[in-house]
């Protein structure tokens, strides 16, 4: 489509506050959920570390290396504890499906995508059928700890009025700029930050267990007792439990894909004349970002809404 002025914009500043209610409480409980894994593996390898040594003072008893080897553990079981009581992940991934739900409805109903086609039903009918969809959301969001919205604005805002109410032209370069466009490069963006971090921590995989390997060797040689061996053990172990929890490959090669099919819709836009194809191609569209999520979301082992 050629570059033209874009005077309607839907940013997300103008979705419903549902969706702000639950974008920050998802963003707050990823944050609070990785700190507290991140904290729980350190721990751990902390425990491992003063595992290494032997510290006591003066002619006392006590190994001081021992103490702070159980404080670590004790901090660890603290964090177990405070995931499986809060469970920080459930709001995360439910939060995020739920906001990805309400702005998938927003850019529907903004630019007459279906079940929001223009002209098939009167604008008080669309509206309590946007209203209706979002009840499924609502319910969800009752489930978890959900941060109050940042705004207290009707669910469909002046901005999706005014987007819905301007001509095809116009909703066709608001969907590419806003949406399409926004979105290819959020996941061009999240591909390379994963793909560098599958990289670094799998040169840090290959570090830690050659440093085992010669651990091992000087161990069967008798030149080294088993403690540093089972430091090595360690740190492999808490390195897989964090790529697991983050899953940088995965995502890296999920990302690049819809950025790639992100590109084909983009093409595509020009090609819809009318407002049947058009409700047609943006529902298709919206489909294939709500697929891309159902699959980030299954990877995590969680049912979608």
């Amino acid at each position: 489509m050629p570059s033209q002025p874009n005077t309607l914009a839907l940013n997300d500043v103008d979705l419903p506050p549902i969706y702000h209610a639950a974008d920050t409480s998802s963003l707050a409980a990823q944050s609070h959920f990785l700190t507290a894994v991140s904290s729980r593996l350190w721990a751990i390898v902390a425990a491992g570390a003063f595992g290494l040594a032997t510290w006591k003072c003066g002619a006392a008893p006590t190994d001081w290396a021992g103490v702070g080897a159980a404080i670590c553990f004790f901090a660890a079981v603290i964090v177990e504890i405070y995931l499986l009581r809060d469970r920080p992940e459930r709001t995360w991934y439910e939060g995020r499906a739920a906001a990805e739900s309400v702005k998938t409805l927003s850019w529907r109903y903004s630019v007459g995508g279906e079940p929001f086609s223009l002209g098939t039903h009167s604008a008080i009918e669309t509206e309590k059928l946007f209203l209706k969809q979002l009840i499924s959301v609502m319910d969800v969001l009752r489930e978890l700890n959900i941060s109050p919205p940042s705004s207290a604005g009707s669910q469909i805002s002046e901005p999706m009025r005014r987007l819905r109410s301007a001509s095809l032209e116009e909703r066709k370069r608001a969907y590419e700029t806003n949406r399409v466009a926004e979105q290819q490069q959020w996941y061009q963006r999240k591909a390379n930050w994963n793909a560098k971090r599958a990289r670094f921590w799998s040169l840090m995989m290959l570090v830690t267990e050659l440093f085992g390997v010669a651990a091992a060797v000087f161990k069967a040689v008798g030149s080294l007792e088993g403690d540093l061996l089972i430091f090595a053990g360690v740190i492999v172990t808490a390195i897989t439990a964090w790529l697991q929890t983050k899953q940088h490959r995965t995502l890296a090669t999920a990302y690049a894909v819809t950025t790639i099919e992100l590109a084909s819709v983009r093409t595509k836009i020009e090609w819809q004349t009318n407002e049947n194809d058009w409700a047609r191609f943006v529902n298709d569209a919206e489909e294939a970002f709500s697929r891309e999520h159902t699959l980030w979301k299954a990877s995590r082992g969680v049912e979608s809404i």
